[in-house]
């Protein structure tokens, strides 16, 4: 009888053990996913968790007014995409304003609709000005491997 009670503390204790250290492995290797490989440009700050939207850490201030100019344009030559832009805003505030209720067919469909938009936004900005290219090839780029990043974290 005290052999199997010695047992059965020790398997407890072993248990517990086993779970403190897979606890504080996982607590330990969580902060080393907030560091930048070596191989990234010094002078490019990390995102500051404005997601996709933050082009700041990704473009310089010069393509930065380029683009916001070549997307202006865009909308004043397309009164269409300036009535789905405004849409797709609404939709996006009304959709956020449901807050955890949202479902997530009506979430999907207006990621759908907005990389359509984005899309058409991209074909109309470089009809009007060829130029605009290596910015938008930048900003995908950068989609890319923050899409990569997040996928492996």
């Amino acid at each position: 009888m005290k052999n199997t009670q010695s047992f059965r503390r020790i398997a407890l204790l072993a248990l517990a053990l086993g779970t403190a250290s897979v606890t504080a492995a996982f607590a330990q290797t969580t902060p080393t996913t907030t560091t930048t490989p070596a191989s990234t440009t010094p002078t490019t700050p990390p995102p500051t968790g404005k997601g996709k939207h933050n082009l700041e850490s990704v473009l310089t201030p010069a393509e930065k007014a380029q683009l916001d100019k070549d997307m202006a344009a865009a909308l004043a030559a397309n009164p269409d995409l300036k009535t789905e832009a405004d849409n797709l805003k609404a939709q996006h505030k009304a959709l956020k304003s449901q807050g955890a209720s949202a479902s997530t067919d009506d979430k999907k469909a207006l990621k759908m609709q907005a990389k359509e938009h984005e899309q058409k936004m991209q074909v109309a900005m470089l009809k009007l000005d060829p130029s605009v290219a290596p910015i938008l090839a930048k900003i995908k780029a950068a989609h890319k491997e923050e899409k990569h990043a997040t996928a492996s974290a």
